[in-house]
Parts: C-alpha cells; sequence; structure tokens
C-alpha cells in the first residue's frame, strides 16, 4: 500500500467528515503555487518544496529533516499539564509528528492548514499516518472546514489552560501564506480574549449565578429545554434577533409586519423599547446572572415566554408566568438532565445576550436569521435605543474605527468588537444558515447580507407562524413521573452539601500536615504517602458528588488567581508538590466557606420543590 492508499484509508476511518469533503473537493482544486515537490533528503529521508515564482522554498531542511524538527520543537516548553497547542501549517506532517511525541495522552493540537492543494500533494506523497490517525490533534484545511478554527477554538481555549498554551508556527508558512497567517493570529488572539472575558464574567457573576441556580431549580417542573422544540419550526419561517442597539429607532414599528410571519425573539435590553412601540415579539431572551432589573419591569412582559440559562436573574423569571426554556445550563443541572437521558446541545453564548439570543435561533433550524438593532457601534454618542448613553469602564480603551452597515467608518469599542468577531466567526461556522443584517446602521457585520426590514419582512415573511401554538403543544421536559425522580436526587443536595464539609476539612488538615512534613525534608515517606492518600480519597469522594459542581462554580471567584497556576510547573519537584498543596488548600477552604454561605440558601430552595 503506497502512501496516498495508506493516508486516505485513515482519513476515511479516524477522519470521516473530513475524507468526504475531500473527495467532494479535490477535482475542482486550483494549484496555489507553480508546484510542490518531494525531495530526497541526504539521511534518506523526504522533504517538501513548494516552487513559487521560480523560486524553491524549501519546507524541510534537505539534509536532516528529521533533526530539524526535533531542534525545533526543543523551543517549546512542555512540561506544564493541560497544554493546548496550535500549529499553524500541516505540510508533511513532520513538524507536528515531533510535537506529538512530547506532548501528554490528554494534551489537544489544533492545525491550520490554509492550502488544500497542498494538503491533498502530502496525504498522496509523504507518510502521515501517524499523525493523521493520533486523537489528539483537530485538523483543519482550507476548502473543507477550516471555517470551524476559530469556533473550535474558542470552545477548547480556556482560562486555566491559557498560561500554558504553546503557538507554534510550520517554518515558511507565514510567508508563503501572509493573509491566511493574518486571519491565524486573528482566531487565536479572538479565542483568547474570549477565555479572558470568560473568566472575568464567571469570577465576577460567580456568586450570583450559583444563587441564582439554586433559586430557580423549582421551575424544572414545568419547563422546557432547547431540544424539545427541534424540528417543530416549519421551513421558509425566518428568526428576528431585535438587540437596542440606537439604529432599533429606525425600523421598530415595522415590526407589526412581521408578527404572525416570522420568529421575534427580543432580547431582555430591548423589550422596554418594543412595548413603548407596541411592536410585537414572541419571547424573551435573558441570561446575565446580574441584570438590571429595570428591563422587565413592565407586567406585559409576565405573560411571554423565556429563553434562558438556568443561572439567569432568578427576579426575572419569579415576574414570569409564561413558560421557561433552558438553551444553555451550568455544570450540575447539565448533569442532573443527562442522568435523566436529556442532554443539552452544545451552545456558544458569545458573551451578550444579542449573540445568545441568534446562538438560540440556530440551535431552533432556523435557516434565516435576521439581525436588527445589532449596531455594535455609537450613533453619535449613543449608544441604544431611545437616545441613551450608556458608558462603560475603560471605554476609550480599545476604540477603533470599523466598516459601517451602510458604507464609511464608524466608532466602535472594544467589547462589541469581540461580539462581531464573534458574528462574523458564528457565520463562517453555519454556512447552512443564511444570516441578514437588517440593522440600518452601525458596524459591518462580515458574511452577513445587509437588507432592510422593510424588504426582508416583504420577502420573507410569507408564512403563517405562531410560537405560541407551538409551545402550547409541547409538554414539559420531564413528565410527572419523571420529574419525582428529578425532585429526588435536588433533595439529595442537602446531604451531599453536609458530606463535602466533613471531606473539605478533612483534606484541608491532610494537606496542611503534608505541607510541613515536605518542608523538613528527609521526614518519613510513610508519613508523606498516608497523607496524600487521604487526599486522594477525599479528592475521589468530593468529585463524585453533583453538589460539587454547584460549589465549583461558586468558589470561581475565590481561587481563579491560585487555579491559573496549577499546570505551571518547575524543575524542583519539591516546589511543585508545595504549590499544587497549597492551591488544593485554597480550595479546601473555600469550599468550606461557600457551603456555610449557601447552606441557608439551599434549604429555602429544596422547600420549593
Amino acid at each position: 500500500m503506497d502512501n496516498a492508499e495508506k493516508n486516505r484509508s485513515v482519513l476515511q476511518e479516524v477522519r470521516p467528515k473530513l475524507y468526504e469533503k475531500l473527495i467532494e473537493r479535490e477535482k475542482e482544486q486550483q494549484p496555489s503555487f507553480d508546484s510542490f515537490e518531494k525531495t530526497e533528503t541526504r539521511d534518506g529521508n523526504w522533504a517538501l518544496c513548494i516552487k513559487k515564482d521560480g523560486k524553491v522554498n524549501r519546507m524541510n531542511s534537505t539534509y536532516r529533516p528529521a533533526q530539524e524538527a526535533k531542534k525545533w520543537a526543543d523551543q517549546f516548553t512542555f512540561q506544564n499539564m493541560n497544554i493546548i497547542t496550535i500549529l499553524y501549517g500541516l505540510g508533511n506532517g513532520i513538524f507536528l509528528g515531533e510535537l506529538l511525541k512530547r506532548l501528554d495522552a490528554d494534551a489537544k493540537v489544533f492545525v491550520c492548514e490554509p492550502d488544500f492543494a497542498l494538503f491533498c500533494f502530502c496525504i498522496d506523497h509523504f507518510d502521515m499516518e501517524d499523525v493523521l490517525k493520533d486523537e489528539r490533534v483537530q485538523i483543519y484545511v482550507d476548502q473543507i472546514n477550516l471555517d470551524g478554527f476559530a469556533g473550535a477554538l474558542e470552545r477548547s481555549v480556556h482560562w486555566t489552560n491559557l498560561p500554558s498554551q504553546i503557538l507554534s508556527f510550520h517554518p515558511n508558512y507565514d510567508k508563503l501564506y501572509i493573509e491566511q497567517y493574518k486571519d491565524f493570529l486573528a482566531a487565536v488572539e479572538n479565542a483568547n480574549k474570549m477565555a479572558k472575558v470568560n473568566r472575568d464574567t464567571e469570577a465576577h457573576l460567580a456568586h450570583s449565578a450559583v444563587s441564582n441556580v439554586m433559586k430557580n431549580l423549582h421551575f424544572i417542573k414545568d419547563s422546557n429545554y432547547i431540544p424539545d422544540l427541534i424540528d417543530k419550526i416549519p421551513d421558509g419561517v425566518p428568526a428576528i434577533v431585535v438587540a437596542a442597539g440606537p439604529s432599533l429607532d429606525k425600523n421598530i414599528d415595522q415590526l407589526k409586519n412581521a408578527k404572525g410571519k416570522a420568529f421575534i425573539l427580543a432580547t431582555d435590553t430591548a423589550v422596554k423599547y418594543l412595548l413603548m412601540h407596541d411592536a410585537p415579539f414572541d419571547a424573551i431572551v435573558t441570561l446575565d446572572a446580574k441584570k438590571s432589573p429595570r428591563h422587565l419591569t413592565d407586567e406585559r412582559c409576565e405573560q411571554v415566554p423565556i429563553f434562558s440559562n438556568v443561572e439567569a436573574k432568578n427576579l426575572f423569571l419569579e415576574k414570569n408566568r409564561s413558560r421557561k426554556i433552558w438553551f444553555r445550563s451550568e455544570p450540575y443541572t447539565e448533569a442532573l438532565y443527562s442522568e435523566f437521558g436529556r442532554e443539552f446541545p452544545p451552545y456558544s453564548s458569545g458573551g451578550s445576550v444579542a449573540t445568545g439570543a441568534f446562538s438560540t435561533c440556530a440551535a431552533l433550524g432556523f435557516k434565516k436569521i435576521v439581525l436588527i438593532g445589532q449596531d455594535l457601534a455609537y450613533d453619535g454618542e449613543m449608544t441604544h435605543a431611545g437616545g441613551v448613553e450608556l458608558h462603560i469602564v475603560n471605554e476609550s480603551y480599545g476604540m477603533k474605527m470599523v466598516d459601517g452597515v451602510n458604507g464609511g467608518k464608524v466608532r466602535s469599542r472594544y467589547d462589541w468588537l469581540i461580539y462581531k468577531d464573534w458574528f462574523e466567526d458564528a457565520i463562517r461556522a453555519l454556512p447552512e444558515i443564511e444570516v441578514i443584517d437588517a440593522t440600518e446602521g452601525g458596524a459591518l457585520i462580515k458574511g452577513s447580507k445587509v437588507r432592510t426590514l422593510a424588504d426582508v419582512i416583504k420577502k420573507e415573511c410569507k408564512k403563517e407562524f405562531d410560537f405560541a401554538a407551538v409551545l402550547e403543544e409541547t409538554g414539559p421536559t420531564f413528565s410527572a413521573e419523571e420529574y419525582t425522580k428529578v425532585k429526588e436526587k435536588m433533595l439529595h443536595l442537602e446531604k451531599e452539601f453536609v458530606l463535602l464539609r466533613g471531606k473539605a476539612t478533612e483534606g484541608k488538615k491532610a494537606q496542611e500536615d503534608l505541607m510541613k512534613l515536605i518542608r523538613k525534608h528527609n521526614t518519613s515517606a510513610q508519613k508523606e504517602e498516608k497523607c496524600l492518600k487521604t487526599i486522594r480519597k477525599v479528592n475521589n469522594v468530593i468529585a463524585k458528588q453533583s453538589a460539587y459542581n454547584l460549589l465549583d462554580t461558586y468558589i470561581t471567584g475565590m481561587t481563579t488567581e491560585k487555579v491559573q497556576q496549577i499546570n505551571m510547573l518547575s524543575e524542583d519537584a519539591d516546589q511543585n508538590m508545595l504549590q499544587t498543596l497549597a492551591i488544593s488548600g485554597a480550595v479546601y477552604t473555600a469550599m468550606i466557606e461557600a457551603i456555610d454561605e449557601l447552606t441557608p440558601l439551599l434549604k429555602e430552595s429544596l422547600a420549593k420543590l
């Protein structure tokens, strides 16, 4: 079996979707350069060369390519844990192969290959079997699946693995694929930026989020989650996502013409403007644990269904008398639902209520999503509809002039630019969905089709649609019999809190004892092992409790700085152990404090089930 047969066989078995796209597109491939060449090297191996404008660019050493790859890999630090490795350029796989030899079994590697024609050449001429079948590797190739690269990074890059991230570049790729290289760097930067935003958000909202989850548990009985509504949306019905940007004032009244012919989903911030204009909307989206209560004070909101995450502000959900539909769950309720065979689909909220609304419509299966009020830019000094000016901390930082939806430049700021990038990544990752920007002002969202709302309503809103009727036909997620068992699981949280407090106290003592032993040096190995055994047992019991998911979220703000250090190791074994134990001690202490703070609220919440 030659290289082409072997590599393609591996792709077909291990990466079937990539293989299918490869077969589908390779007949249409266009040469990217003069030629690709496979050259024998001095040590009997093979090197890849690319001929561009008559000049030969060597992608590997023509003397000792394996030795070159080893030397290249020496520049990176592999002793850390939970490493995310990002590589620009696959080539013939020799550099990737050297990385894989040094990475742990649980590492993740993201490879961006910007040249489809080169990918085809390499899998047909080089032995790439090992790197292609390695399950740690995710490969993204131009014209096949590169549109999914940014989204995959965003889902995997977390603030805890940022310090141990390895960013690597195949030699010469940055010179031959300059524009693609810029896109690659932008995708990495956006993923890292979003991870930092999520870190700050988690730390800031952790206490409110967990408190809301506990208070919202009693809503599970009569609620739904997104999969209950999938496949219930008729073909040809568009979704209109209403945000509260300044341009909403231009076309808010036109929404009356879309009533009953589109699914109109309002962000919580936009609701008061819609009600002021008597503009229709079918449902509300809310997700912030600390959202200002002023947005949903109007009594008319009480009868409108709410799409929400489980940690959304309890005050909003208590006032609302309509159906609650969960589009995302935090770890505790996600595990609870999973135990009863209900799996939440992958969901990216994007960090704002508008991006969350977009993801909700995508998850429901809408093939046309229309954005209005999605300015992501200032209108003069106005930030919101109704002439409102709302300023944020460090507002001047990261201000930038960007392309406007109506031509020319408009002024945006750093948080809006993050959401703009998110929309553009989502559009690339969801080619089956047509995204129409009918905002009629603000920043241009690349990949969207710019139209007026009047034109969209006239040409796209032709089919009758009654979302209230869809909900009426859809019962709650859990039957009465199932909910009895779900309730039993939730009631067990109180006993778990008692158990967890005892175990955290036990673990804290063992951790302190072990640190004293290590600092003394030359102490009994038997005593150290006894402490370690206690800590392992304690951690094993803690991790098995469903309540730990709630506590882990709650203590995020208390332990963020220490936990971020946990993947960074030095060459001093004792120092590494002391650092790890110090982090464990901080977590045990935070857990004890969290249980003491939350127990009264838990009892109150469970009484409402």
